[in-house]
């Protein structure tokens, strides 16, 4: 009884091996009958395992053959038909109808199966990111289907190739951890040359990339909060784009705690813990006002660590602008603020001495050389806060010219003068000018701006926002002609601040306002920024002034030889057509003298 039981099993193994061949066979014939499956990377394999199962090699070519339907062959046909009728432009017209209709049929799912099977991304899509049309098709594949794995490894494969630059402005992007840092990385080699001319241009990208999303601001925040403590002293740079994404993400983001509760939490302290350091900084962010509750709490915590010797709170506290400017709008406010009233000096004692451990101190412990030193500015700064009178004569302003000078050598003290400086010129529609000024000197308040932006790089901004409140003022007792000669005066500190690496900003300005701006004013303007600078000359640089003299080319014209000549210099020294017929169009240096001497 026992072999025909065996005979049985085996008959029914067979049965079941020649069902499998047979399902196999069905499956792969299926494959080969879809439209164009010999275009297919994997039919060479499909074919393989369907002749392993038993199948006719005839059928295989049938099948391939009468599936065939051409659609790449009739789409290079089309375009190369197409292309002596439209021009180049027809290749990328169908490569952007193909690129839709890949989006359109895109099936995720079925992409990550296949990538889970093989952990490598297909040969077909490897050849893709070679080519720009299609890196762009996988990103915006990535925007549809930000969860796709494969789509995924293809972003992080993009990455690795170096076309970072090209993700900045991808959304999804960041939601890959991996590809989030490389991009993080880029934009950072990206800004590593900026100066104060294109940093917020180069800021953008930084931007793009890390303030779109709650995770990746967090994340961006923790790497240059960590960079910052290794780096110490030196990480001045990082700690700058650090201050410009919070005051972005404050300004922009429609959870403004959010922010505020990250640098918390990056500080060391425990946000909604009762903590008073907590409480009060936080309330001054939110509210723009320090008020006297939230600096005596900050004083005590503070003051109160250094005398007592036990560790004192992360000082990046008060050093946070949204922290820091508040306090010092309030001890030095009335000096530039009517509606500011001058603090009792027991309350301006804790909140200059709030400012000076700002400034000073580190979280290192507090040695006596730091004591000192801190003691030291806390004097300075009540002098500033005495010293300068509100809204002062000329007689006065001289009077207090050497202590000035000796003030806005500590960058805090200089920017006190400063805002002191900028309202002093504006006060009351610029009684200043109209009381003081005379065409044969420079106002000695633009000296001191001119003196500060020498001095302390970070408030060039500061400064020329002060110059420029001078240069758009309509001082009511001037004549036309007064008006003018104070614009130019301006426009040559201006010239001297464009100098100390500060050119585009001044550049962009005058290119905004150049249909208000009289265009003798601007002929100067050109002269006197073109005599700071010598060939060869930055793009940046280039173009827009190029287009400033285009603009104001009939000015130019007519407009005096030692005017002219540093424009025609610069003309000559640029290869391109629109330089040349500016530069021809301009008069030789013998007509302008001829002229004059006529």
């Amino acid at each position: 009884m026992s072999t025909p039981a065996n005979t049985s099993n085996g008959v029914s193994a067979s049965l079941s091996d020649a069902d499998q061949r047979k399902r196999t066979q069905e499956e792969m014939k299926q494959k080969l009958a879809k439209a164009d499956a010999i275009m297919e990377p994997s039919t060479e394999s499909v074919v393989d395992r369907y002749l392993e199962a038993g199948g006719a090699p005839f059928n295989t070519m049938n099948l391939l053959m009468s599936s065939y339907e051409g659609l790449a062959a009739m789409t290079n046909m089309v375009s190369s038909d197409t292309g002596p009728v439209y021009g180049p432009g027809i290749n990328a017209a169908i490569s952007e109808a193909v690129s839709r209709k890949i989006i359109e049929n895109f099936d995720p799912q079925a992409a990550d199966s296949k990538y889970s099977e093989t952990g490598q991304l297909p040969e077909y899509i490897e050849a893709m990111l070679s080519h720009q049309v299609w890196r762009k098709t996988i990103y915006r594949l990535s925007e549809r289907h930000p969860g796709s794995t494969m789509l995924s490894a293809a972003l992080q494969h993009i990455a690795d190739k170096g076309y970072q630059a090209e993700m900045t402005s991808l959304s999804s992007a960041p939601l890959h951890t991996h590809v989030f840092y490389s991009l993080l990385a880029e934009c950072l080699e990206n800004m590593s040359p900026a100066n104060e001319e294109n940093f917020h241009e180069k800021l953008e990208g930084l931007i793009t990339a890390v303030c779109r999303r709650e995770q990746t601001y967090l994340v961006a925040r923790y790497v240059f909060h960590g960079v910052q403590q290794k780096l110490g002293a030196k990480a001045a740079g990082i700690r700058r784009i650090d201050d410009e994404l919070e005051t972005y993400m404050l300004d922009n983001y429609k959870r403004p705690q959010l922010a505020i509760n990250i640098q918390l939490l990056l500080s060391g302290l425990v946000v909604g813990g009762g903590n008073s350091v907590v409480d009060a900084a936080a309330s001054i962010i939110q509210e723009e006002y320090a008020a006297t509750g939230d600096v005596a709490s900050l004083y005590n915590e503070y003051h109160g660590a250094m005398t007592s010797g036990k560790p004192a709170p992360p000082v990046d506290i008060l050093r946070n602008e949204r922290v820091l400017h508040p306090i010092i709008e309030q001890v030095f406010g009335h000096l530039w603020d009517t509606t500011v009233q001058k603090l009792r000096p027991e309350l301006a004692n804790k909140y200059i001495w709030l400012i000076a451990y700002a400034v000073l101190c580190s979280n290192e412990p507090i040695d006596e050389a730091t004591k000192d030193k801190l003691q030291q500015l806390v004097v300075q700064l009540k002098e500033v806060c005495e010293g300068l009178s509100i809204h002062p004569i000329q007689t006065q302003i001289y009077q207090a010219v050497p202590k000035i000078l000796d003030w806005i050598s500590v960058p805090i003290l200089a920017r006190v003068v400063l805002l002191w400086i900028r309202d002093v010129a504006t006060y009351d529609n610029f009684t200043y000018y109209d009381t003081y000024f005379t065409s044969s000197e420079v106002p000695v308040l633009l000296l001191l701006l001119e003196e500060i932006a020498y001095r302390h790089p970070l408030l060039k901004p500061l400064v020329f926002a002060a110059y420029k409140d001078g240069f758009e003022s309509q001082v009511p007792g001037f004549s036309p002609e007064k008006q003018l000669r104070l614009q130019k005066i301006i426009i040559n500190r201006i010239a001297l601040l464009a100098q100390l690496d500060y050119a585009l900003p001044v550049i962009d300005y005058f290119s905004a306002k150049k249909e208000q701006i009289d265009e003798s004013v601007m002929v100067y303007f050109l002269h006197r920024l073109l005599a700071q600078f010598e060939a060869p000359y930055p793009a940046e640089f280039l173009a827009p002034v190029l287009e400033l003299i285009n603009y104001t080319i009939d000015g130019v014209k007519v407009a005096k030889e030692k005017e002219i000549v540093y424009i025609r210099g610069f003309l000559a020294s640029i290869d391109n057509e629109q330089a040349r017929l500016l530069c021809a169009a301009l008069p030789d240096e013998a007509s302008v003298t001829a002229t004059l001497a006529d």
